[in-house]
């Protein structure tokens, strides 16, 4: 039998975000020299923010989650196709039918709460363990830093070394569906603090906020960088010294950029990445964002960016040992041993 096909699942949109989708694209570049692939995505996602190369089959929206894996039976054979789905729609009722039609399934979760039965299950969290989850006796795992979701130039970068410098350019992102505006709080606090020069905000295109662009008119140096592609948002990570985001992906991007990050969480399935980063001193521990104003923000930031040389110095290299830049063999590994 020839090399399975890889049938990526996942959705975005303005009330989910886009991290899942964005996880899958980073698997689509670790895995796609090495196996063909289709991404599986409904029509009521976010689709102008998939790559055009991107192989894609869509999901009509008139067929509910549980109608999905009979849609899939019916065009992907079992024995030559292995899923590899990110999402919370994809609940324990999902899995037993996924593998009740034979397939092979990897299941990319956040959350540690329901019951698995997937083959293999990945948490890149920095804390989580086997013994966290429910799962079948034969569920393998692939957990923790070793298994980070990042696109490929990310694990590049991730192996370079920085040095920490005056904070004078700031990125400000709380992803695709910033339910609590936490963007125009962060950047009128960072307005008020006169050694910061740039403010880049980036947004993905899920982000239905108008607010977001009126901060751009009302202040000069605010830059909106709205659905860019993988190189272009390092560009701008680069030029930066300080970020204020959530732990979500982008926690594990700016890390292998490397900078002072000011990060917290706002939902539920940010909180076991941010005890993670929290733990190995990578991150300024922001907490619940939900209870920040733009007041409580600049005291924060204005905290951060007095730390001394030696501070600083400590944290970029604690975000050096994060990963190790073997991300895409251990993918290729784990898909080879259900294949």
């Amino acid at each position: 039998m020839g090399k399975k096909r890889i049938l990526f699942r996942a959705d975005g949109n303005s009330k989910t975000g886009l991290g899942h989708l964005y996880r899958v694209f980073a698997l689509i570049e670790m895995i796609k020299e090495d196996y063909e692939y289709t991404l599986l995505i409904r029509e009521d996602s976010e689709l102008v923010v998939i790559p055009k190369s991107y192989n894609l089959d869509v999901i009509p929206s008139r067929f509910d989650t549980l109608e999905e894996p009979n849609w899939i039976l019916k065009k992907y054979e079992p024995t030559t196709n292995i899923i590899i789905a990110d999402g919370y729609a994809y609940n324990s009722s999902y899995q037993k039918e996924i593998k009740k039609a034979g397939y092979k399934l990897i299941y990319i979760d956040d959350l540690t709460t329901i019951e698995m039965s997937a083959d293999i299950v990945v948490n890149h969290s920095l804390i989580v363990k086997p013994e966290h989850f429910r799962a079948k006796p034969n569920t393998k795992f692939a957990l923790g830093a070793n298994y980070a979701m990042l696109r490929p130039k990310f694990i590049e970068i991730a192996k370079r070394n920085k040095r920490p410098s005056n904070v004078k350019e700031v990125l400000v992102s709380f992803g695709g569906a910033d339910f609590y505006d936490l963007t125009s709080k962060a950047v009128k606090a960072l307005t008020q603090i006169s050694s910061i020069k740039k403010i880049n905000v980036l947004i993905g295109a899920a982000n239905k906020n108008q607010h977001v662009y009126k901060i751009e008119k009302e202040y000069k140096n605010v830059i909106i960088h709205k659905n860019l592609a993988e190189a272009e948002v390092i560009d701008v990570m680069e030029k930066c010294q300080l970020a204020i985001i959530p732990s979500s992906t982008i926690s594990y991007e700016v890390c292998s950029v490397k900078m002072l990050v000011i990060c917290g969480y706002f939902i539920d399935n940010q909180e076991l990445i941010y005890h993670g980063l929290k733990g190995k001193n990578v991150i300024y521990p922001a907490g619940d964002f939900k209870m920040y104003d733009s007041l409580r923000f600049e005291q924060v930031i204005n905290e951060v960016i007095e730390f001394d040389l030696i501070k600083q110095n400590e944290m970029l290299k604690n975000q050096k040992t994060l990963f190790d830049g073997n991300q895409k063999e251990r993918f290729l590994d784990i898909i080879k041993k259900i294949s």
